[in-house]
């Protein structure tokens, strides 16, 4: 059995546009990070969670569902319900029991914390881009001007759903998944983060010091995270995905990064 929280903070923005869903019994947890500028951002991040959340209801498979939001936004930018330019990152996982499917767009994070922090999705971003191509370091990209320039967003260029990122997981008994907006990336190392994991105490808890955490050290971009934990141990002839590793931190501060 899974359970999923989540909680969102405002921070130094005027508003929030971020969204998120929680929903430990259709098994969706999901977070999206609006852009355009109040009244707009805020929109196009709703339109994704609820688009997203209403057709994972129905059984629509994970990437139709994030690629059918796409179309919503530039719709609701059509017809008028938003601004040009507004749109959305999102980071989306549909629970199955304890299996899952992770889908992503922008640089909206999922990690996976087994006893150290894996960040199992890539960025879609120009420094996740510079990294690729070798031309900066890991630590040159945390404090890069460029940083927070995505290359691909809800709302924006042409893809299908045959270019949206698709793994798939499993969840077992002290492992949890975490997803996140930048706002608490950007004010919080992965090895800050993985400390709290490291914290024995209940998933509300470590949301509400993930978020003070990155309130204290100045975040001033809205702060929205979701966690998930799971009860269920492994069987014994279980199969267990193998899930990527993008970044490695541990609470002893190692940190690593994977270009492929």
């Amino acid at each position: 059995m899974i359970s999923i929280l989540g909680k969102s903070n405002i921070a130094q923005r005027a508003t929030n546009e971020d969204r998120f869903v929680a929903d430990s019994n259709w098994g969706i947890a999901l977070v999206a990070d609006g852009m355009g500028g109040p009244a707009a951002g805020e929109i196009a991040a709703s339109i994704v969670a609820y688009q997203v959340t209403d057709l994972l209801d129905q059984r629509t498979p994970l990437a139709v569902a994030v690629y059918s939001a796409h179309q919503e936004v530039l719709r609701a930018v059509e017809d008028g319900r938003g601004k040009p330019g507004m749109g959305s990152t999102v980071v989306v996982a549909h629970f199955s029991g304890h299996h899952f499917e992770l889908a992503w767009i922008g640089d909206s994070r999922a990690y996976l914390w087994n006893g150290e922090l894996r960040q199992i999705s890539r960025d879609h971003s120009q420094v996740e881009a510079l990294m690729g191509r070798g031309e900066i370091s890991y630590s040159e990209a945390i404090s890069h001007p460029n940083k927070n320039i995505i290359t691909r967003a809800i709302g924006h260029g042409k893809f299908n759903e045959h270019d949206i990122p698709l793994i798939k997981g499993a969840l077992f008994r002290g492992e949890k998944l975490l997803l996140c907006s930048d706002g608490l990336y950007d004010a919080m190392s992965a090895c800050d983060i993985a400390r709290v994991m490291n914290t024995p105490i209940s998933s509300e808890q470590q949301l509400e010091q993930l978020l003070a955490i990155a309130l204290a050290n100045n975040g001033a971009d809205n702060i929205t995270a979701v966690l998930v934990d799971s009860d269920v141990i492994p069987q014994e002839n279980e199969i267990i995905p193998t899930l990527p590793a993008v970044v490695i931190a541990r609470i002893d501060g190692f940190t690593e990064h994977f270009t492929s």
